[in-house]
Formats: structure tokens, sequence, C-alpha cells
């Protein structure tokens, strides 16, 4: 039996100032997304997930969003579960 994980990564995300109220909805409803705090151009973002391949992918998707500048990870944690943890 495959040993599962959780990943955890933490971003700051630079947004065009006049989009900020439509990056932060759009990040709001990622499944896996969490905003922590902002200024007029900044986002924390904390993302959460199975593997470190789907949290490349939801920073892709952020990166992707109109009015976002950058994307940048600041902080990674990967820890094993143990049986019965989700």
């Amino acid at each position: 039996m495959s040993k599962k994980e959780i990943h955890v990564t933490s971003l700051i995300v630079q947004v065009q100032p006049e989009q900020m109220a439509e990056v932060r909805q759009k990040i709001m409803a990622m499944e896996n997304a969490e905003l922590s705090v902002n200024n007029e151009m900044k986002i924390v973002v904390v993302i959460e997930g199975p593997t470190q391949r789907s949290l490349m992918d939801d920073i892709s998707t952020i990166n992707a969003i109109p009015g976002v500048l950058s994307a940048t990870m600041v902080y990674h944690q990967s820890e094993e579960l143990e049986e019965g943890e989700e």
C-alpha cells in the first residue's frame, strides 16, 4: 500500500491593481486555494494538494489569470499522511 502525502505551498501573487477584485474572485473559486492577506498589488495564497504536480498545476492556473503579473512560490512543505488521515 502506498503512502499518501499532503503538499502545502504559499505564493506571493503580484496583480495589476485595477484587476485585483477579479483575480481575488478567481483564486477564491479554486478548490485547493485560500487567500491569506493582500494589499492593493499583492496577494498571499496558500495551496494544498495531494502531489507536488497538483500544486504546480494550480500555480500555472493562477499565472494564467488575466491581471496576474507573477506568482512566486515562497514556501513548500510535504508530509506523509498516517493511515486513515486525509
